[in-house]
């Protein structure tokens, strides 16, 4: 069901959502194929109060955030075998806004402190940066029209998206309604936007 809250709240409601859901079809292989975000046993902490802990001491941006998210679900586009459970989607989301803001924020932390807000060991973050990005084949770019449509897509689905937050979702159904073909670093677009792939279950 829809709940209405800022960006950390509805992008937490999503990743519940699509994590929750391939929990209970209990696939008889984990994760076949990329196993390097997976824990031995799901954490305590629901991805709502990962995501709050991260949100409050990563200093970051909510762009920073849902880039962070589009990048996951490009992750799991390009790796079929990759879906979101709870046994991966805490390692997955610290990794995924720790590499979004060395990319886009003017000043960042260490990955020292970011492996201690994360509960990640230091040795193991600096892991799992590298395979995120080698995964990804260093694609990172993401454009304003692909951004925009993400915010619209999951506004609609997971929202509303209210409060502060609002603004993204103003700019989104802006640009969407104009059909510009503007660019957040004004680069050509990278890839093709389609529907969101990180709740799909391979086979």
């Amino acid at each position: 069901m829809p709940a209405e809250g800022n960006m950390v709240e509805v992008l937490s409601t999503m990743l519940t959502q699509f994590t929750s859901r391939n929990d209970q079809l209990k696939p008889a292989s984990r994760n076949s194929g990329v196993s390097v975000f997976e824990s031995y046993q799901a954490p305590g902490i629901s991805i709502k109060k990962y995501f709050a802990r991260l949100d409050k001491y990563f200093h970051t941006s909510e762009e920073i955030y849902v880039i962070s998210v589009i990048l996951i679900d490009r992750l799991i586009s390009k790796h079929p075998l990759l879906y979101l459970t709870s046994f991966n989607v805490h390692r997955l989301l610290a990794t995924a806004v720790v590499v979004t803001a060395k990319m886009r924020d003017d000043c960042y932390y260490s990955n020292k402190y970011y492996s201690g807000v994360a509960g990640i060991r230091l040795s193991e973050l600096n892991y799992l940066e590298l395979h995120f990005l080698l995964l990804l084949d260093f694609e990172l770019h993401v454009g304003l029209d692909e951004f925009c449509k993400y915010i619209h897509q999951i506004s609609m689905q997971y929202g509303p998206i209210v409060g502060p937050s609002e603004k993204y979702v103003l700019m989104a159904e802006k640009f969407i309604e104009e059909g510009t073909d503007d660019d957040m670093e004004t680069e050509e677009e990278a890839g093709e936007e389609g529907d969101m792939a990180m709740g799909d279950m391979p086979g």
